[in-house]
């Protein structure tokens, strides 16, 4: 759990297929009228907002549902534009499960939530454990078109790795609500290889199918 104490009742900020975990830094590009007003009143206040990804196949409807379980991030910087946009940086702090949303007037959704531990453990078998996520990443972050983005973060320790690796890769909603729901970071690392290892054999096979 984290040090800083966080609000039992929360804002919601549902999106699909964007993940954020403790530790992780979120850049966020805010135009919709009520999230505007979500993330100034939260600038009012204790400056956290609840990330939570959809879960239907139409998220962008009035209310969509959305998984139990979500990430806080802190506000840490924030800009408004000419044009009244906000440009939004959000650092993760902590994972909860929703208990219950709230029926009010808001033009926002919040709830209240119950805080889980943050999974950020020491891993077993550390050196092991990094030298294979290191071996599946560079098998698959060949195949992205954000190579050149996140392939420098190889360099950095293992946490970071994980953590950047897990929110940046572009797996799908159901994916990357698997590795939010990790218990702790050995699991964790364990799903992202899983996750990368068969995106590189699924291109393995869809280039034997071209070829045949």
């Amino acid at each position: 759990m984290n040090d800083i104490s966080l609000p039992k009742n929360i804002p919601l900020f549902p999106l699909p297929g964007v993940l954020l975990l403790p530790g992780g830094i979120l850049p966020l590009h805010i135009f919709e009228q009520r999230y505007l007003q979500m993330f100034r009143e939260a600038l009012n206040g204790e400056a956290i907002i609840g990330m939570i990804q959809t879960s239907s196949d139409h998220p962008y409807q009035s209310r969509p549902p959305v998984y139990t379980t979500g990430c806080t991030g802190k506000i840490i910087r924030h800009e408004d534009t000419a044009d009244g946009r906000m440009l939004i940086t959000l650092q993760g702090l902590c994972r909860f499960n929703i208990i219950q949303e709230h029926d009010d007037d808001n033009l926002y959704r919040t709830a209240e939530v119950d805080y889980l531990p943050s999974g950020n453990t020491e891993m077993e078998d550390a050196d092991d454990k990094h030298q294979r996520l290191l071996n599946a990443a560079m098998l698959y972050l060949p195949s992205l078109v954000e190579n050149d983005q996140l392939e420098p973060i190889l360099e950095a320790r293992m946490s970071e790795l994980v953590t950047v690796l897990s929110m940046h890769c572009p797996f799908s909603t159901t994916e990357k609500q698997w590795l939010l729901e990790a218990a702790d970071q050995n699991v964790r690392v364990d799903r992202l290889i899983t996750l990368m290892e068969r995106a590189v054999l699924n291109n393995l096979q869809s280039g034997d199918q071209i070829v045949n």
